[in-house]
């Protein structure tokens, strides 16, 4: 009994000692982090080194975390603050960390994952940030990025909801032949450029991390045949570790028309058609157009919006005095005046987005997710009549789930789910879905019709016509500017035109492993990823049977408006399938090995990895996939970040071309040196940071001229024309033999765009690195442009369109960007202004045009989209000038006084295409300029 009470009491005593011991290593250590001017600091990471363990600080800078004894040294981290190491000697450690080169400490998001913090890298790369993007409202992230980085400009096509996307180029337009859109790469993951901004736009802003635009070759150059016109790399956001923070938010506002065109006055259009009548009858003596003037009646009627002078009022018989007023204060029906733009374009489109989000982890599982919605209304006056409607609206819902898991040591596993799932609903889609089949409908009626031709609506029906017979009462304009009403009217236009309804579907999910090797040495590790996106669109269209009218005042009461007609066949027509439902699937793989490391000064990083991408996308005929795979490899070097240097190269191909013209190699060298990181460098407050960097290098494009398998021939085209051959009498016809005809040769010599890249950058910092500029000059050299050409004669014996194009052409770009900005901090108030100016100005070298007679009728020599014409010389003032005038081959040698007097540039008596000569600039903006301005209160709560 001793012996088992004394076993007990030894057993106890050694458990109590290695309980107090345990307890006594484990310690709670809390405190706040603040920066230099004494102001709390959240979101800094605050980790026990060699361990993954950590947690951050809060808004008001505080923090707490279990450390295992007093030797633990924690290490302090946030963007744009020196990092700092102290040892875990006390249970309370409050500290500043020291306000760094801002930015430069940041990690940059280069081609297929690889990562640098920004003070080394030498290519040029523009960073845009999740904020920023969220704090520019507008409707998709193709317009977020326009003006929030240097080089990188947008013209878009259409305000539709839905379909109001921007076309982006980076750094102006370097081809003519081909697509001009960049590489639009998501998570690691390349888009089809057949669908370009297709996933980007469908994505919510708060999902985004960070943005970076890819611009010179060291960039670039590892997406080989795809990177030649810039790369848009994006990142989602991913967990941190920390509890969950559960983030909301919202916005709501309208979109209007900034500038709506104004078409003139029903008065002023009928003063100038009175005055072009006359002037054409006094140069030709002619009186054949005098059925069209509008006499003095008819201009004080559309000046005063009304049907009838006080003195028709009067005279007007059987009326009472009652009824003479109303009739001298109705509204014209027929001598109106309406504004067509603001009638139908004068809308506000109600646009709101919701979003939350939910984001955290532990040292095994980190998460962020994200759900959001999305919509937007149109400019378009919300006009209803009977079923059919004028509205344009999108709609859209998005989720991401972002998951980040340590499986097992060495090895972690990513994990990426999103969805985005869209409703678009337009108008206009009466002869056909694209955005140039419904122009007529939507556009064109307007510039065709005037202000007194389109009633509308008016007591809920559709006026299609006036009724009475032209000339008469009851249609006094019927002669002078004809009852074609129905097709002009606007409105009805849209409300006939029936409405189509797309719903995308698009789902994506990617999976990626990490193994990380530094048992067999420090720094290296291998990686895999596998993605598959399904994207499925589906289209219906609806066209409702509407009841038109025709209308009249009364002949007896005019203040009594009489309508006829009105009936309706039936109530519309439902298509369920208008043949254009897709799906699009796309599959992408790679594998790679990554080492970094430093010994001592120097820091190495290096990647080599495979990549393979297959996609179905139903718009050709041939009905095969699309793909690519390649090779790629990159290194980079840093001496103390203060002597740089890279060698990226990419080695792909792509089904376009053929076998042995399918695979190319696209290597970019670049260097960079920080003198401010040299010992010499003066230690100033004036001068804080100063970098040089430049970099050469090649890339490619394949989507030449957007067409497939051109190394192919479609030789001969059969069933044409062709003879009766035979010896019959007569009696019966001979047997018809059909022919053959040449038709596109082929040409299997045919394969990328080439470009050579050249690039030379400056980064300073000044005023105690408040102030940050940053300088860059390019040229990029295109050569090997797909071009049609122009110098095959007629007697070759095929077409000029069926001339094989080969790789003929050759253009070049070039130019500078400019970014200044200025950050500060002041008491619990930071702001920061930044302004971007970027030029890029291109020519077209060669393009294998035919050789014209004058060099200002070449397109090569000049800007690609450079307008040409007439040259203004004046007017035609006198008859002696309008009789000595050139031959007007354009339009019949027909000119009157007062007609714009073009120069014979060529002096050969005839105005003629010789005469068109390049006016004013290209299409393409060559600059482009942005200034932004952002603050940010700090609250202590």
């Amino acid at each position: 009994m001793k012996s088992f009470l004394h076993t007990t009491a030894v057993c106890l005593t050694f458990l109590l000692a290695f309980t107090y011991q345990l307890f006594a290593q484990q310690r709670n250590v809390t405190g706040v982090v603040s920066d230099d001017s004494g102001q709390p600091l959240p979101g800094v990471s605050v980790m026990i080194k060699g361990t993954q363990q950590g947690t951050s600080t809060n808004g008001e800078g505080q923090y707490s975390l279990n450390v295992s004894s007093s030797s633990a040294i924690l290490i302090f981290r946030a963007v744009g603050y020196a990092t700092r190491e102290l040892e875990a000697r006390s249970s309370t450690i409050n500290l500043s960390l020291k306000s760094t080169t801002g930015d430069l400490d940041e990690v940059v998001v280069k081609g297929f994952g690889t990562q640098q913090k920004k003070i080394t890298v030498t290519g040029s790369v523009s960073t845009i940030g999740g904020k920023e993007l969220i704090s520019t409202s507008v409707s998709n992230i193709s317009n977020m990025l326009v003006g929030n980085a240097p080089g990188v400009s947008g013209l878009q096509q259409s305000g539709e909801p839905g379909r109001n996307n921007a076309a982006i180029t980076i750094r102006g337009v370097s081809t003519y032949a081909g697509s001009t859109d960049p590489l639009i790469v998501i998570d690691g993951v390349p888009e089809p450029p057949e669908q370009t901004y297709s996933r980007l736009n469908s994505m919510d802003a708060n999902e985004i991390e960070s943005i970076n635009i890819l611009k010179d070759a060291s960039s670039t150059a590892v997406y080989g045949v795809r990177g030649a016109n810039g790369v848009i790399i994006v990142t989602t956001k991913r967990g941190k570790l920390g509890k969950p923070v559960l983030s909301a938010s919202t916005n709501f506002g309208f979109t209007t028309a900034a500038n709506l065109p104004k078409n003139v006055s029903s008065y002023d259009f009928a003063l100038m058609r009175n005055e072009a009548i006359r002037t054409e009858q006094s140069t030709y003596g002619v009186s054949a157009f005098n059925d069209y003037l509008f006499d003095s009646s008819d201009l004080w009627k559309f000046a005063n919006n009304r049907d009838y002078t006080p003195a028709e009022v009067a005279n007007y018989p059987g009326l009472t005095s009652t009824q003479r007023d109303a009739l001298n204060a109705s509204p014209a029906l027929y001598y109106s005046s309406r504004d067509l733009f603001k009638d139908q374009f004068g809308g506000k489109g109600p646009q709101q987005q919701f979003n939350l989000n939910i984001a955290g982890g532990t040292e095994k599982v980190k998460y962020y997710t994200s759900l959001g919605y999305f919509s937007q209304g149109s400019i378009l006056q919300n006009t209803d009549y009977y079923g059919a409607n004028t509205k344009s609206t999108y709609d859209r819902y998005n989720f991401l789930s972002n998951f980040d898991i340590n499986a097992v040591k060495n090895l972690a596993i990513s994990v990426n789910l999103s969805g985005q799932f869209g409703t678009i609903v337009g108008p206009g889609i009466d002869g056909g879905t694209s955005l140039n089949d419904r122009y007529k409908i939507i556009m064109q009626y307007l510039y065709d019709t005037n202000a007194m031709m389109a009633p509308g609506i008016i007591d809920n029906k559709l006026i299609n016509s006036i009724a009475g017979n032209p000339g008469t009462a009851s249609n006094p304009l019927g002669r002078k500017i004809g009852s074609l009403l129905g097709n002009q009217n606007s409105i009805r236009n849209l409300l006939a035109s029936g409405t189509e309804t797309t719903y995308d579907s698009r789902l994506t999910g990617r999976i990626g492993a990490k193994y990380t090797m530094d048992y067999l040495t420090k720094g290296l590790s291998l990686r895999a990823n596998v993605n598959y996106e399904n994207n499925y669109s589906k289209a219906t269209t609806y066209r409702v049977t509407l009841p038109e009218f025709s209308v009249r005042r009364n002949p007896i009461d005019p203040n009594i408006l009489d309508f006829f007609g009105g009936e309706r066949t039936s109530s519309g027509t439902f298509n369920p399938n208008p043949n254009h439902n897709s799906v699009n699937r796309t599959f992408y793989v790679d594998a790679g090995i990554d080492y970094a490391r430093t010994f001592g000064n120097h820091s190495v990083t290096a990647l080599v990895l495979a990549n393979a991408q297959k996609y179905y996308l139903p718009i050709d005929n041939f009905n095969t996939p699309s793909g690519n795979m390649g090779l790629v490899g990159n290194v980079a070097y840093n001496y103390k970040e203060r002597y740089l240097a890279e060698i990226s190269v990419g080695y792909n191909g792509t089904e376009q071309f053929a076998e042995d013209k399918r695979f190319g190699l696209f290597p970019a060298y670049s260097l960079g040196w920080v003198a401010s990181n040299e010992s010499f460098f003066p230690k100033n407050d004036w001068i804080t940071f100063l970098k040089f960097r430049g970099s050469y290098g090649l890339s490619g494009y394949d989507k030449i001229g957007g067409d497939r398998y051109v190394y192919l021939p479609s030789t001969f085209v059969i069933n044409q024309p062709g003879y009766y051959f035979g010896n019959g009498d007569g009696s019966t016809p001979n047997t018809l033999t059909t022919g053959t005809n040449e038709s596109k040769l082929g040409n299997p010599s045919v394969t990328w765009e080439e470009e050579t890249k050249r690039n030379l950058g400056l980064e300073a910092k000044f005023f105690k690195n408040k102030l940050s500029l940053i300088i860059e000059g390019f040229k990029n050299d295109r050569t090997n442009i797909f071009t049609q050409p122009g110098t095959i004669p007629a007697s070759y014996g095929v077409a000029v369109a069926n001339v094989p194009r080969a790789n003929l052409g050759i253009m070049n770009n070039k130019g500078y960007e400019v970014s200044l900005g200025w950050s500060e901090t002041r008491g619990q108030v930071g702001y920061n202004i930044n302004a971007y100016l970027s030029y890029a100005k291109n020519k077209i070298v060669y393009n294998a045009e035919a050789l014209n007679p004058y060099p200002w009728m070449n397109t090569s020599g000049y800007s690609f989209g450079q307008y040409k014409g007439f040259v203004s010389d004046g007017f035609y003032n006198t008859p002696a000038e309008l009789n000595n005038r050139p031959v007007l081959t354009y339009n019949g040698n027909q000119a009157a006084l007062g007609d714009i007097r073009y120069k014979d540039i060529n002096g050969d008596g005839l105005i003629d295409a010789s005469d068109r000569v390049p006016i004013g600039y290209t299409n393409r903006a060559l600059y482009d300029f942005s200034l932004k301005r952002a603050s940010i209160i700090r609250a202590l709560i």
